[in-house]
């Protein structure tokens, strides 16, 4: 029986690791960025193998690239983008008002109940206790 030998083709992660190994020879400087389409090619491989499995091969910061592959910036570029320092939330305006009913009743019978409807300027806690106390 005649055998046959054929040449396997690279897996598409071997052909990538490929393109970084050259890349990281002819480099001139050791903290130049990686190149936008070999981080392209990195991210189209997560159909296919793992986030950790491409980050490793690669020898790729694995965080990086899931934000790439989940469509987001990595922190080194949103660090050039202007955050606000502060944000101002209307917190009192989005909130229906708030209905507040504290009933007490003590060992004699005696009964009190308070409602309250929205922000109270009350000392609640004082309140209980002077009702607590008004017998002794």
């Amino acid at each position: 029986m005649k055998q046959e030998n054929y040449l396997a083709l690279p897996s598409p992660l071997e052909s990538v690791k490929y393109q970084f190994e050259k890349w990281r020879e002819t480099k001139t400087h050791t903290r130049e960025s990686i190149p936008e389409y070999l981080w392209e090619t990195a991210s189209k491989l997560h159909n296919a193998y793992s986030i950790n499995h491409i980050s490793k091969t690669l020898r790729l910061n694995y965080a990086d690239l899931k934000k790439r592959i989940l469509g987001q910036k990595p922190d080194r570029q949103k660090k050039d983008q202007a955050s606000p320092l502060l944000v101002e939330m209307d917190c009192f305006q989005s909130f229906t008002t708030s209905e507040c009913i504290i009933e007490m009743e003590d060992a004699g019978g005696s009964k009190m109940r308070m409602t309250f409807k929205g922000k109270t300027d009350l000392d609640l806690l004082e309140l209980g206790k002077t009702f607590w106390r008004k017998g002794k």
